[in-house]
């Protein structure tokens, strides 16, 4: 068993139909890895919250939690509402629709990167899941992840919501995410991480998602939406968009 807790934080809003499979993925390395995943839910309607309370009634509240919050809510507010009920030492927020291919091999690198004491956060490469992947999937995603790669390089540190990987109590001393980026939240923790300590990118490990969000917008739609959502940060201090809204 790991002396080092992790804590996955999924955030979601009607996620019924991945998060059965992103939950289950967890099930045989829960007392291994000393696993406890928070979902932060936004008032789903869907079932999803159904579906992590039935791994709450199985497996407890040590391994399973279900939270929810009432009012205005975005990613950022979802993600530091898990992480305030997350007790591990290093918060793994993730999405609803992240899958990990190799496990044994991503927390034995994860635990193994932050035993370095200047370590304050990691991310490693993402694909999409290998049964929905066309060439373009491909194409893009290595685009994608050379230019995150180039950006910790630059001291920019771009990096996906889908894995950030951060010391819990570093965290906590920058006030997690800012909650008033509607998009972008996640390069913006980074960067601010960046002037705290040493993040790592671990370019050997992989996660997959769903190409949902490509497949409605297409490649060059979401490029156009990242540059200017990118930009917007930037130049104004804020997101373009005034709402996120979810690919279902």
């Amino acid at each position: 068993m790991s002396t080092v807790k992790l804590s996955i934080v999924i955030p979601t809003k009607n996620e019924a139909k991945y998060i059965d499979r992103t939950l289950a993925q967890f099930e045989p390395w829960l007392d291994r890895y000393a696993l406890e995943i928070i979902v932060s839910d936004a008032n789903s309607t869907d079932g999803t919250a159904e579906i992590v309370r039935r791994y709450e009634a199985q497996y407890g509240a040590q391994h399973f939690k279900l939270v929810q919050a009432q009012g205005k809510q975005n990613i950022a507010i979802g993600r530091n509402l898990g992480a305030a009920a997350a007790s591990g030492d290093i918060l793994f927020h993730m999405d609803a629709d992240v899958y990990i291919p190799d496990k044994q091999r991503f927390f034995d690198a994860v635990l193994q990167t932050f035993r370095r004491p200047e370590v304050v956060a990691a991310t490693v490469p993402l694909r999409v899941y290998p049964e929905e992947t066309r060439w373009s999937d491909r194409f893009y995603h290595i685009f994608m992840n050379l230019v995150i790669r180039l950006s910790f390089l630059a001291g920019v540190y771009l990096a996906k919501g889908e894995c950030q990987l951060v010391r819990r109590r570093v965290f906590e001393k920058i006030g997690g995410y800012n909650e008033k980026i509607v998009a972008g939240e996640d390069c913006n923790l980074f960067y601010r991480l960046s002037k705290e300590g040493h993040i790592s990118y671990l370019w050997h490990l992989r996660v997959q998602h769903s190409p949902r969000r490509f497949r409605q917008y297409g490649y060059w739609g979401i490029s156009w939406i990242y540059l200017r959502e990118g930009l917007s940060l930037l130049f104004r201090g804020r997101s373009y968009a005034e709402e996120w809204k979810p690919v279902r």
